[in-house]
């Protein structure tokens, strides 16, 4: 186990950098609980952009299976820095981490954040950096990494998708809609094979929702290449095993409904970043209000495992059936309905 106890701000930077979705948890549980305990000590101090930075280089690891201590610590630590920075003055009208949010395509940001450089270890007085290292600015980033590693947890978050998933929700809307813009039958086996190893929640989430939305269509005579079927069940075979076994704790009416293709298949879409959920999130009117209510559909409620293997069920369940009477073009390969016996 790594010990960072007499690590200087420089050594854990570096440390940082190398901490992603594969890393052992004695090799970076350390590092989070370090930089968690630094940032919960003083989360509205001068070096509170430091450790949030090192969480958010960190989120990879965080987004995927953290230790349970080290999770909570860095969701604690991010959330209180990103309420203290908040009540500190601000003139800017925007910051920079919001030009950033549509690289978050995959939800984990993998490049330089505009905290981790030279700016990090400097006080922020002799930088210069000015609308990089404003609380507001950090703020921004500490909301960021939680809404990541935990949706749903944390408002305040600039709606808008990234621009991809926009596209991509036209794309798909077309298919469903049976107008589409492209060949459905390629949309459709990209769609399959586009889950990543180690999604975060938000991703995985994402991706069993656009499958059962659009399994429809792909169980329709309108596909006549069974690949692109055999290539969504296996996308969710494979996805189904990723999903967390945390008990449901939400009331018969509060998962959501998705008997309409169309508006599952936007939902799928926004579920992969943090914009979009805010976006998604903005649509059900989310406050502190609504929270009390135990007989509405729940936005949080998209990313609850218990409804995700409910959902991935009943789309394995359309498109296994529709395998089984399989009859592509031609009719004349087995099961194909070729001359009767």
């Amino acid at each position: 186990m790594i010990d960072t106890t007499h690590l200087t701000v420089d050594q854990l930077a570096d440390a940082w950098q190398h901490i992603h979705d594969t890393s052992p948890a004695d090799e970076a549980d350390p590092l989070v609980l370090e930089c968690a305990g630094r940032l919960a000590s003083d989360p509205g101090g001068e070096q509170a952009h430091v450790w949030v930075a090192g969480l958010v280089a960190m989120s990879g690891y965080l987004a995927w299976r953290p230790g349970k201590a080290a999770e909570q610590a860095a969701l604690n630590a991010l959330r209180d820095a990103a309420t203290a920075l908040d009540g500190q003055s601000c003139s800017h009208d925007d910051h920079p981490y919001e030009a950033e949010m549509d690289s978050l395509e995959d939800e984990i940001w993998t490049g330089d954040n505009g905290l981790l450089t030279g700016e990090l270890v400097s006080p922020a007085g002799d930088t210069g950096a000015g609308r990089v290292l404003c609380p507001g600015n950090v703020a921004g980033w500490a909301r960021l990494a939680t809404d990541m590693i935990a949706p749903f947890t944390v408002r305040s978050i600039p709606a808008g998708a990234p621009k991809y998933h926009h596209s991509s929700i036209r794309m798909l809307s077309g298919v469903v809609n049976d107008y589409p813009y492209d060949d459905p039958q390629e949309l459709l086996a990209d769609e399959a094979v586009c889950l990543p190893d180690r999604p975060t929640r938000g991703l995985l989430a994402g991706f069993l929702v656009t499958m059962n939305a659009t399994c429809w269509y792909a169980a329709s005579e309108r596909i006549t290449d069974r690949s692109v079927l055999d290539s969504m069940v296996k996308g969710i075979q494979a996805a189904v095993p990723l999903l967390g076994d945390e008990p449901c704790v939400h009331g018969p009416r509060e998962h959501p409904d998705t008997d309409d293709p169309d508006y599952a298949n936007r939902i799928g879409y926004l579920l992969r970043s943090p914009g979009g959920r805010a976006e998604l999130a903005e649509d059900y009117g989310w406050d502190e209000e609504e929270q009390a209510d135990d007989e509405e559909e729940r936005v949080e409620a998209w990313v609850c495992s218990a409804f995700l293997h409910e959902l991935a069920d009943k789309t394995l369940e359309v498109l296994t059936d529709a395998l089984q009477s399989f009859e592509p073009a031609g009719g004349d390969e087995p099961g194909g309905g070729g001359e009767p016996e």
